[in-house]
């Protein structure tokens, strides 16, 4: 069912692309005549805002990729929305000061990407006539960018991690999905107290949503796929 979810969401979005989400290269420039990255970042500044603002047709307009990679894309983005939903049902129970007291107990992999658009200021864009690389704060591998069609787009295949296909990486991100929204379905039960989760609670939900053995590379995709 997810996958049929996503597949026609691929769908939709592969209809916007035209219309872009990147900067088209300037008229009268021809490509590749300037090394200035301005165009890149402005696409890394709509990617990002889409991402955290939850526009998924706007998110998948800013990839170019095989349909693979570009359903990992989509995952990433489901992903970083569970956790905001997470993170949201937490402090509307608990509290703000709740939501510190799970981080220092040790929920590894609840991700939270920085809403702030200023945030984009922090990757070092390097361009290289059509090509560009984005280089995160704290990402384990940099964002390839490419003009396609007239506009810079982000190259989906470079989101995935190595050692980790497309197809593995979305059903592992996928997973981490089901497993945070059991954990919002026990945080809004209302006998559910903080310390039942634990120090390990997202790993524990985690760990339980997948096949005996993968708990250790899944857990590594994800912490590449999601850092910020």
């Amino acid at each position: 069912m997810r996958l049929a979810s996503n597949l026609s969401a691929l769908a939709v979005g592969l209809a916007v692309i035209a219309s872009g989400c990147g900067a088209q290269n300037p008229m009268g420039r021809a490509p590749g005549a300037s090394e200035d990255d301005s165009a890149p970042r402005r696409t890394l500044l709509a990617w990002h805002g889409s991402l955290v603002g939850g526009d998924r047709q706007q998110y998948l307009a800013c990839f170019a990729g095989t349909e693979e990679e570009l359903v990992l894309a989509l995952a990433i983005f489901d992903a970083v929305q569970i956790n905001y939903r997470f993170y949201n049902a937490v402090v509307a129970k608990y509290g703000a000061d709740a939501w510190k007291a799970f981080e220092g107990a040790g929920a590894a992999r609840v991700h939270l990407w920085p809403r702030d658009p200023g945030w984009t200021a922090t990757i070092t864009v390097v361009r290289t006539g059509d090509f560009a690389v984005g280089y995160l704060p704290r990402a384990r591998v940099p964002m390839h960018l490419r003009q396609d069609g007239g506009r810079w787009r982000i190259d989906a295949a470079s989101l995935v991690p190595p050692g980790v296909t497309a197809d593995k990486g979305a059903y592992y991100l996928y997973r981490w999905v089901a497993s945070m929204e059991e954990l919002i379905l026990r945080v809004g039960r209302p006998e559910t107290t903080l310390a039942e989760f634990g120090p390990r609670a997202s790993q524990e939900a985690y760990k339980a949503k997948l096949r005996e053995g993968e708990f250790a590379p899944a857990a590594e995709a994800v912490d590449a796929l999601l850092i910020p």
